[in-house]
Parts: structure tokens; sequence; C-alpha cells
């Protein structure tokens, strides 16, 4: 089957759909990897890019112009969509390829494997890393801005569709709440395609990490404050990408609490070293508020990360993860405070923490990517075959 993968991130930092591509390929599947650079390297499957990624105030300014219409006036949505550059010359790259599959990575790539069905009959398959529709929901702006034209954009792809997959069981049963008669979508995890790091005893210093986007609505800011409460042995690892002015934010902020010295801002790493890297800490956090469904049903990458790395987990009470959490004993429940943060971690003593960390990989062994890609090829298996074929 020839399959065209299309996200709109950077592909060589974007972990799940590079585990999809070099699945499908593994697969016998021809592949046609399509998406922004830069270029991940030494893959096996072919590899088509779009023009530059838009500078962040473009990406706005598109908001505006493409998205907000769609208040007024919801039928504008699928037109202004093709106002995109991007859009238009993947369009023609799905057009030159013909795939009998489009492998469509969240809602922004939907008219593109809508129109590939229509102009070639293939087929889509949804996957849908967030919940679109209630992603930014705790944003009024977004809301007033954008969601209508989402939503517009979402319903008519996904009920299009001939397979739905989607990263937790929480966004599963809600998009079937939020599209009636939708069947439940198939869940593959953000599960890493990397064997469980070599158990590691934590150390005289205990090192605390979150990796991932540095961005607001990630409880970020409330583990900055818990900082101070911490015992002295604690130190924080703050590594990843994030915007220039949110950045400089969280450091004025370490500042001021007087705690810059006991946290490290570090650059993000390439997917394949992201584990190796989180193996060296002892205790990741994934503390999210509770502020949207789609934060509430959230099973994210660094989730399962840190389980693979090793390490003890400290995440939000919500449902997915409390339930991964709960069914492992590898970790502590906290609200976003900087009170309860800093007693989940104060509670943990050495061996208590030790006994987290074997835990961690006794989970990471269970929820492997070897066991979710059964299900992302079973998905194909299923997909009814393309008239004529």
């Amino acid at each position: 089957m020839r399959i065209a993968v299309l996200d709109f991130h950077p592909l060589a930092s974007d972990s799940r759909v590079l585990r999809t591509a070099e699945t499908l390929h593994q697969a016998g599947h021809e592949v046609l990897l399509v998406g922004y650079g830069p270029a991940p390297s030494g893959v096996a499957y072919g590899v088509a890019l779009l023009p530059d990624l838009p500078s962040p105030f473009a990406i706005r300014a598109g908001i505006l112009l493409r998205q907000a219409p769609a208040n007024f006036l919801p039928a504008s949505s699928h037109a202004f969509y093709w106002l995109h550059e991007g859009r238009r010359r993947a369009r023609k790259i799905l057009r030159a390829f013909r795939p009998d599959a489009v492998h469509a990575n969240d809602w922004n790539t939907l008219p593109l494997a809508l129109d590939a069905k229509a102009e070639c009959g293939s087929r889509i398959v949804y996957d849908t890393h967030e919940m679109a529709i209630a992603e930014y929901e705790h944003s009024l702006k977004w809301r007033l801005a954008a969601l209508a034209h989402v939503k517009t954009i979402e319903k008519r792809g996904i009920r299009a569709a001939d397979a739905v997959i989607t990263v937790s069981p929480g966004i599963a049963q809600a998009l079937t709440e939020a599209y009636p008669g939708l069947a439940v979508p198939a869940v593959v995890r953000n599960v890493p395609d990397s064997s469980p790091a070599p158990y590691r005893p934590v150390g005289s210093s205990i090192a605390v990490l979150f990796h991932g986007l540095l961005r607001d609505n990630r409880g970020l800011e409330a583990v900055i404050d818990s900082v101070p409460l911490w015992r002295d042995e604690f130190r924080l690892i703050l590594r990843g990408s994030g915007a220039p002015n949110y950045l400089d934010g969280l450091k004025a902020r370490a500042e001021s609490k007087g705690v810059a010295d006991r946290i490290r801002f570090e650059p993000s790493v390439a997917p394949r070293h992201v584990v190796s890297q989180a193996s060296e800490a002892d205790i990741g956090l994934c503390i999210l508020p509770d502020s949207s469904r789609h934060n509430r049903f959230a099973l994210p990458n660094k989730l399962f990360e840190y389980l693979t790395a090793g390490l003890a987990v400290i995440t939000s009470p919500l449902p997915d993860m409390a339930e991964i959490l709960g069914r492992y004993e590898c970790g502590r429940l906290t609200p976003v405070d900087e009170v309860a943060i800093a007693d989940a971690l104060n509670g943990l003593d050495r061996p208590a923490i030790d006994r987290m960390k074997r835990q961690a990989l006794v989970a990471a062994d269970a929820l492997s990517w070897t066991r979710e890609r059964e299900t992302l090829i079973s998905v194909y298996d299923k997909l009814p075959r393309a008239s004529g074929s």
C-alpha cells in the first residue's frame, strides 16, 4: 500500500510521526513522509519537505485571517484553509504521489486527506494526537478566534475517515461524545520505540526532570514556585524548547524565588536521545492543570519516556495518567499547587524512589511500542480496499 504520512510539525522532532512512518515502512508499505524540515536522518522511506515553517507571528496572523471568519460563516473554513502556502504545496505532493491511504496527523491535515480521497480514492486514517476541539479551551482568545474553524474542519474530516486513532482512552471516549455515531477510535499510545534503560539507583543528589515543550498551561510556574520548599538534595532540570519571552519569564521567576542555582535549563534533544538523557535523572514531572478536556485525558509522550528511562513519576490526578501510576505503583499524584508538589516530593525517601524506578521499568516493559505498533498495523490491515485495487 502507498501511504502518505502527513504532519505539519518539524518532522525530525516529532517522535510519534517518525514511529508511525517507520512502523508502516517495516510492515511492507511504501511510505512518503510529508511535512516541515528539518528532515529526519537515516530513514529508509521517502520524505517530502514543505516550505519553511511560518514564523510565530505569521501563525498568529493566519489564525485571525483564516480561522476567525468561521465564527460567522462556518463554510469559509475549507476555502480559507487553502490560503496557506504549505498546504497548497502538500496538495501537489499528495496528488503526484497518489497514495492508497493518507495518515493524517492532527486536524489541520484533514482537508488534504479529503482532497486525496476525492482525487485519488485514498483511504483516510485520522491520527489525532490531541483533543482538537478542546486543546486550548482554557483560552478565551482561542475559543473566539479558532474553535469554530477547528470544529468545522474536524467534523467533516472525522466523518469521512476510514479509521480514527488517538493517544488515550479518555480522548477516544470524548470523541465519541463530541461526534455521536463515531466508532470508538483505536488507541495507540505515545510509547517510545526504545529499550528500557538499565535500572539506576538514586544518588546523593536527586534530579527532578521536566522535558518537552516549555510553555504555559503545563504547570511549570507552580513547579518553580515549589522549589524553595524542596529538600536540599533535590534539583530541577527543565529540558526543552520554548518561546524566548516565556523562557525568560521562567528564569526570572526562578531568580525571584531565590532558586536559580537549583534549576538547570537545558535545550531539547533529538527524539532518539530523549530516553537515554532522561535516564540520568531520578523523577519525572508531568503535572498538568485540569483546565480542559484535552489536559484531563492526556497521555503525553513524556510520561512513557520517563517510564522507559526508569524514572519515578509525579503527575496530576488526571484519569488516564493516574490509572497507569496506580496500576504499576511507579509514582505519586499531586494537583498543580506549589505546596502539594513540594509535599509529594518531600514525602519520597530514597528507598521509595528506588522502588518506583524499578516499577517504572516494569510499566515500560508492559507498555512497549512492540505492543502499540500491532494496533497501528491492525488499523491498516482492516482498511477497506480502494475500488479497482
